[in-house]
């Protein structure tokens, strides 16, 4: 894929603020928010007490007092829903900003054009690149070297162009073929971050209490889980009912979450079960109430 450039409203731009912004964020969500340095964006997870996966967020802090949660995942009422779950006395406001702002993904040739109409350098990984009205980052949870910038909804015309948004499919299957899990709707409420390879990099496992921390804390000494995701391929005229068991022998070891239409068949992501690693290869593993197999990507 040499360019993509997809625009849309951001799903949640939600601004978080008041003087006990940082130590409410701090124990709500998987990473570090002190060490967030300014002008730093990190991608975090909020877990359950179980340690399931109820969604995942980048987050921008301005200083203690002021933050920014972008989530593509999760709609701005239900982000907000989730976060204030745990608000008693807190001094802390979260506020929708979603509608006053415009989101743009872009990718290969087109990421240059945009930056350049906006007046950006290309951000460094793990910081972002502001001017008064815009923000842009490198997007970890996208194909390498795909970025994602932030603008208000009035700047859409110099910073698009006359270029046409793309299909978002376009871009799900490089995300698929990285093994870049989508939250929640790969893994999600019913399923572990490490299920998903997303402890590397979200989970602070030194920092303090958070929800969560006793299970996550409890894996990471253990050293793994029973099931993990895995790209695979299948082909077939249709798209079964998502999402849908996968079965060896009529015994289900696992879940097929996702399908996109490639180039030569389907490829989604599959939650595979430890019985179902080994199988996965010999082409053994069908999608229920077909005979379709899956293969290994």
């Amino acid at each position: 894929m040499s360019k993509f450039l997809h625009g849309c409203p951001p799903p949640s731009l939600v601004r978080v603020q008041g003087e006990d912004a940082l130590d409410y964020l701090q124990s709500q969500l998987t990473i570090d928010l002190v060490k967030l340095g300014q002008d730093k964006i990190r991608y975090g997870l909020r877990l359950d007490k179980r340690g399931k996966t109820m969604a995942g967020m980048y987050v921008i802090k301005e200083n203690a007092e002021s933050f920014w949660l972008i989530s593509r995942g999760s709609k701005a009422n239900d982000l907000i829903s989730l976060i204030e779950e745990n608000l008693v006395a807190d001094d802390v406001e979260l506020i929708d900003e979603s509608s006053a702002f415009f989101l743009i993904t872009a990718r290969g040739e087109e990421e240059q054009r945009v930056l350049d109409r906006l007046g950006l350098h290309k951000p460094k990984r793990g910081q972002i690149e502001r001017s008064v009205e815009s923000i842009a980052f490198i997007d970890s949870r996208l194909p390498p070297t795909t970025y994602s910038i932030i603008l208000r909804k009035d700047q859409k015309p110099q910073a698009m162009g006359d270029a046409k948004s793309m299909d978002w499919e376009i871009i799900e299957v490089p995300r698929i073929e990285s093994c870049l899990v989508a939250i929640p709707e790969e893994i999600g409420a019913n399923d572990l971050p490490q299920e998903g390879n997303l402890e590397h990099d979200y989970i602070d496992f030194t920092k303090g209490c958070y929800l969560g921390q006793e299970v996550m804390a409890r894996i990471h000494a253990m050293g793994n889980v029973r099931r993990k995701a895995y790209p695979i391929r299948f082909t077939s005229s249709m798209v079964p009912s998502l999402p849908c068991p996968l079965l060896k022998d009529g015994k289900k070891v696992g879940i097929l979450k996702s399908a996109i239409k490639g180039k030569d068949g389907y490829i989604g992501m599959a939650i595979l079960h430890e019985k179902g690693f080994a199988v996965l290869a010999d082409n053994q593993i069908e999608i229920a109430e077909t005979k379709i197999r899956i293969k290994a990507l």
